[in-house]
């Protein structure tokens, strides 16, 4: 074989048989992971499926429905319903007020005087020359009587 292939063939062949090993090995590591991957989610399915189930069971048996309804709102439940003043003694139901924080807003912005007719277009001609997106502002404080008055003239 020395005199065929070489010298260094046993070394070729040592290394081509250890790589053929270690992409074995990883095809076989990945088969495993994805076998792994789909019973995860073969599960999940089945998980969902049960959940699904069981809330298609809550919504069309009535009876079903009631027992869950009053468990939720009784004194165990999340949200417990207080029907007398003797069970807020009872242990069980919450007695604590519920604290809402309010977030510090801004004042709104006040409104301006109302102006006079002569000084309206002027303060808005100021305002369309120096700042013309916010001109709006100046006409929706108008009174109604002022932009008849410019349309009546206009025609």
């Amino acid at each position: 074989m020395m005199d065929a292939f070489g010298i260094e063939a046993p070394a070729v062949l040592n290394n081509y048989a250890l790589n053929l090993e270690g992409m074995l090995d990883s095809a076989v590591a990945w088969g495993n992971q994805a076998a792994n991957t789909i019973q995860g989610y073969a599960q999940f399915s089945v998980n969902e499926h049960q959940e699904n189930l069981a809330y298609n069971e809550i919504l069309t048996n009535p009876d079903v429905l009631s027992d869950y309804t009053l468990k939720f709102f009784g004194p165990e439940g999340p949200y417990p319903v207080y029907e007398n003043e003797q069970q807020l003694e009872t242990p069980g139901y919450r007695t604590q007020p519920v604290a809402y924080e309010q977030g510090q807003f801004p004042a709104p912005p006040s409104a301006a005087a109302a102006q006079q007719p002569e000084n309206f277009w002027g303060s808005f001609k100021d305002m369309m020359d120096r700042d013309p997106q916010n001109a709006w502002r100046v006409i929706n404080q108008a009174q109604p009587q002022v932009l008849a008055n410019k349309l009546f003239v206009m025609e």
